[in-house]
């Protein structure tokens, strides 16, 4: 079973060569060999002729030579039928003479390539395809239902012994923390021995994760798998009643956790439906028409409420500004009236300084205003300034006038004045533009407009 098949290129001039050309030209068409070869070509189908129990197929029994025999008359194991395209004979050759170009026209047709471009690789292939399903076919047909038999009865434990001690997890069918266990993927120490530790089983036969499960590369099991599975297959009668009992007790704790997680599903259940029912229950008395209207006329309440309140700030705060207007306009006369009074040590300073006389018309705010009253009484009380309100002083008196643009818009707005600086003239038309178009406070806003004009005369 070990055997491998190389395909040989062409018939050479042996006593079975011979013979095959022979007979391959008896029952073609052409009456030469180089033609008729052209005629045949390999089908595919292989037998094993060492079958103990199997039946060989009809191209076998009904082969000129029988089981066994090559068209050739030579003794065969492998079985490959053969086909006359022709005359439509069925014959079989074994592995000696399933030559080359039987596989290339097989091929040629199968893949719909020219002869020429086949590869020896992939002849190579089409032999091996053939053989491995054909020996895996044999395999099991002498020792197929052993390995089922055995197998079946220790894939469960071997998932459970076969394995190393991983990683703890939380297993929510138990509703604890369990250690994972690893499926041994190579085994250790001499078969038999008390320190032999075999790998898993399953994994080396079908595990879905194995790329190498030998179910799949093989199509049945190598011998060393064989020979771990009777082992493990007559140790298992030892541990069967020690893991039936583990399983047993692990079914039981499932069962535990599932009814209690069944039990805690139902009372939530239970507690939503209490819920949903109390809620509807609320709903229901909330729409009463009795309690819509309270609810209405509890609204009207608190917005009434607001509004009252709203009005009283609006209230106080125009009683506010009202106050700080008229404060304002006293701190300014008094102001003005100190800046229009006539000193000779106030002139003195200030041509001490090197400024011109100042009056309250160069300020543009209640800052400057009583910073320039704050100076001249420092002037006037023979008190000398410092750098700072020396320089500050000096930026007041030296500021850029207004421009004619500015004071023409001045006069538009009815102010006839002329302010001290552009910024000052900038805060004169904002403070009646905004007089002139504020819905808000009225009354204050109109009283600060007319005082400004009334300044500018």
């Amino acid at each position: 079973m070990a055997e491998t098949i190389v395909a040989k290129r062409e018939l050479g001039e042996g006593k079975w060569d011979k013979v095959l050309k022979r007979r391959m030209v008896e029952l073609s068409v052409a009456d030469n060999y180089n033609d008729a070869k052209e005629e045949w070509i390999a089908t595919g189908q292989v037998w094993w002729g060492n079958y103990a129990t199997d039946t060989p197929p009809d191209w076998v029994t009904n082969s000129q030579m029988g089981r066994g025999k090559c068209l050739c008359g030579h003794s065969v194991v492998y079985h490959f039928e053969i086909v006359n395209t022709e005359n439509g004979v069925v014959e079989c050759v074994g592995s000696d003479h399933i030559n080359t170009y039987l596989i290339m026209r097989a091929l040629s047709e199968d893949l719909e390539i020219p002869i020429d471009t086949i590869t020896d690789a992939q002849i190579q292939e089409w032999i091996n395809v053939r053989v491995k399903s054909m020996k895996s076919q044999a395999w099991w047909t002498t020792n197929g239902a052993q390995f089922e038999a055995m197998f079946n009865a220790v894939k469960e434990m071997d998932l459970h012994y076969n394995t190393r001690i991983g990683d703890s997890f939380y297993n929510p069918e138990t509703d604890r923390y369990e250690s994972k266990r690893v499926l041994i993927k190579k085994g250790s120490g001499d078969f038999g021995s008390t320190y032999y530790k075999m790998a898993s089983i399953v994994w080396r036969w079908n595990h879905p994760d194995n790329p190498k499960a030998q179910i799949n590369t093989r199509g049945y099991p190598n011998d060393k798998l064989m020979q771990d599975l009777a082992l493990f297959y007559v140790k298992s009668k030892a541990l069967e009643p020690r893991f039936a009992e583990y399983k047993a007790n692990r079914e039981a704790r499932k069962q535990e956790v599932a009814e209690r997680k069944e039990r805690q599903r139902r009372e939530r259940e239970e507690r939503r439906i209490a819920a949903e029912m109390a809620e509807a229950e609320r709903l229901r008395i909330y729409n009463l028409p009795e309690n819509v209207e309270a609810r209405r006329l509890e609204a009207e309440k608190r917005e009434r409420e607001k509004e009252e309140a709203r009005e009283r700030q609006k209230r106080l705060l125009a009683a506010r500004e009202a106050k700080r207007l008229e404060d304002l306009a006293k701190a300014r006369e008094e102001a003005d009236r100190i800046l229009k009074e006539e000193s000779l040590e106030f002139t003195f300073a200030c041509s001490n300084y090197g400024i011109e006389p100042f009056t309250a018309e160069i300020a543009i705010n209640e800052w400057e205003t009583q910073f320039l009253v704050d100076i001249k009484k420092r002037m006037i009380e023979k008190k000398s300034l410092t750098d700072r309100q020396l320089q500050k002083l000096r930026d007041i008196v030296t500021r850029e006038l207004p421009t004619q643009k500015q004071i023409d818009y001045l006069r538009s707005l009815g102010y006839n004045g002329t302010p001290s600086s552009k910024q000052k003239a900038s805060q004169i038309i904002d403070k009646l533009k905004v007089s002139e178009t504020n819905d808000g406070y009225k009354g204050i806003l109109k009283q600060e407009r007319d005082r400004l004009l009334r300044e500018g005369e």
